[in-house]
Order: structure tokens, then C-alpha cells, then sequence
């Protein structure tokens, strides 16, 4: 899908046999394109093939190109994923080309933040290459800050049920988490390290508010990375506690069962000897039986009343 943007219009760009590309054209958008797109945009815009390979490769890392005053950056951009699916969040390549008047952006697969861009740009002011790229650097870290923000709140909540939880699926909710975490972690090093090099770009240096725009948005990154340091810090040792918690559950959980077995064992000890059919002692006495099971009962209240003290049962 392409769409093309300049001051006053959002359009979806239609392949024909006679198009001209639209003068005014300064942002190009390139979502999930097919190859008919890629060759198209190729041909008019020269940009290589190897950007749509990258943005299609999630394992992709942050990077800054520059070839004269043509440059190519590639950033990673957090994405939610399924309910039901292993992990709580992802990072996602997206490709910039910047052209002194123009700028293509890549992803191959629809994002927020592409609405979220559009959504807040407002009709009839200059969109020009500069002031588009301090907002696309604003708009991610927004959208990390934004996700640490569920994940702080997931957090919590797994906490709570962790108190008085014993099985295995909080263990495995803040794993997902974790790994969540380290991909942001990544994700966030790679961003940071792009947006201090775009800050040398000579079509940067320019403007300097846009310059502005842009040293603010790596400081939101900078928080976004410390705060996932923190997060991460935070799961890591929730899960050492919760492992911690569990196995002390478990133990007490044995010790109860076998304080328990000791006092039922001793009138089941008695029962079962003169269960057997064997000559035994007193078996010839009337008041042999409730005696003994007497005896055993008694046996029993009192490690009763020595385990209670022990606080085992």
C-alpha cells in the first residue's frame, strides 16, 4: 500500500501506465507493499532494494547510512502481539529514506504509528523532510513509553497474584515479559545510537528547532531505555522471589503432611498390630482394646501438641 502526503493532501498512490509523480510529494508512505509497489517505488525514488529486505527481517538492527545528501535509517519500533501469544510485545524494523526533499518510509506490516502520524499532522502547515523526521523519532519513543507503561501496569498486577498464587502461569506471564523487556532493551540502544548520529546530519543542521525536536525525542529514548532497565531488573527479581516463595510453599506443604502422618501414626500402629491374627500380648484382657487405642490416642494428642508449638501444623 502507498500513500503519498504533501501540505495539503493524503492520498493513496494508484500504479497506472501514465502516472506522474505528484511534484508536491514529501512524504512517501510504503506499508506491507507488493512487488509491483517495490519496483515502482524503486524506479521513481531510486531507493534500494535492500531496504524493503531489511524492514521484513524483525531481527534487523538500528542503523544510519549516508551516501552525499541521501541517507537511509533503519529504526525498531515497539508492536503489540495476540493475547495468546508468547510474547506481550515485539520490535519491529521500519525504514526511512531521506532524499532532500523527500522521505520514503518502510514497514512491512501496518503500524500505530503511521496513523498516529497522520492523524496529528495538520492540514496546510510546510510538511517538509526535516520536521517529518524529529516527528517520527517522537512519535517511537512515545509509542516505547507507552508500552512500558502496560508493562509496568502488568507488572503489578502479576505481583498481586503472586501473593497468593502457587502454579506455574504468573511464572510464565512474567517470563514473556521479560523477554518483552529484552527485546526493548535492544531495540532502544540501536534507536538511541541512530538518533545521535541523525543529530550531525547536515540537512539537521538547518533548523534548529527541528534539531530541538530531535534532541528531545533522545531524551524520551534515553528514559525509555532506563526505565526498561529497571522493569527488566524488577521481573528478575520477582521471579527469583516467586521461585523463592514456591519452594517455601512447598516445603511447608511437606512438613504439615508429615507432622500430620506422625500423629495419625500412632493409634494406626496400634489398630494395625492387634489387627493381625497372631497371638499378642493382653489379647485376652476386656479392657485391652480401649486401653490401647486409648494409649494411641493419647500419643497422638501430645505430638499434636508439640508440633503446634513447633508451629508445623
Amino acid at each position: 500500500m502507498l500513500h503519498w502526503f504533501d501540505d495539503k493532501t493524503d492520498a493513496q498512490l494508484e500504479i497506472t501506465s501514465d502516472f506522474q509523480w505528484p511534484p508536491r510529494a514529501t512524504w512517501i508512505q510504503v506499508v506491507a507493499p507488493s512487488q509491483a509497489e517495490l519496483e515502482f517505488v524503486a524506479k521513481h525514488l531510486q531507493v534500494p532494494d535492500y531496504l524493503f529486505q531489511d524492514v521484513s527481517d524483525e531481527d534487523e538492527r538500528p542503523r544510519l547510512e549516508r551516501d552525499g545528501d541521501v541517507a537511509l535509517i533503519i529504526l525498531k519500533v515497539p508492536a503489540p502481539m495476540q493475547d495468546d501469544a508468547e510474547l506481550r510485545f515485539r520490535t519491529l524494523p521500519v525504514g526511512l529514506w531521506l532524499l532532500p526533499q523527500q522521505m520514503v518510509t518502510a514497514s512491512a506490516h501496518p503500524l500505530a504509528l503511521w496513523d498516529e502520524l497522520r492523524s496529528q499532522r495538520q492540514r496546510g502547515k510546510i510538511l517538509h523532510v526535516r520536521g517529518l523526521l524529529a516527528e517520527i523519532f517522537q512519535a517511537i519513543a512515545r509509542d516505547f513509553l507507552r508500552a512500558l507503561r502496560i508493562i509496568n501496569a502488568e507488572i503489578a498486577a502479576t505481583e498481586k497474584i503472586l501473593r497468593h498464587s502457587q502454579n506455574n502461569n504468573e511464572f510464565f506471564r512474567l517470563l514473556a515479559l521479560n523477554k518483552s523487556l529484552i527485546l526493548f532493551s535492544a531495540a532502544l540502544k540501536g534507536n538511541i545510537s541512530v538518533a545521535q548520529q541523525t543529530l550531525r546530519l547536515p540537512m539537521l543542521l538547518q533548523d534548529e528547532g527541528d534539531l530541538e525536536d530531535i534532541a528531545d525525542a533522545l531524551i524520551d529514548l534515553q528514559q525509555a531505555r532506563d526505565m526498561t532497565e529497571i522493569y527488566a531488573s524488577t521481573i528478575t527479581n520477582m521471579m527469583d522471589a516467586y521461585v523463592g516463595v514456591l519452594q517455601n510453599n512447598i516445603s511447608n506443604t511437606l512438613k504439615i503432611i508429615t507432622a500430620w502422618t506422625v500423629v495419625v501414626a500412632s493409634p494406626a500402629t496400634v489398630a494395625s498390630i492387634y489387627g493381625m491374627n497372631v497371638p499378642l500380648p493382653l489379647q485376652d484382657w476386656t479392657y485391652a482394646w480401649p486401653v490401647l487405642m486409648g494409649g494411641g490416642f493419647l500419643i497422638s494428642g501430645l505430638l499434636f501438641v508439640f508440633f503446634r508449638k513447633k508451629d508445623w501444623i
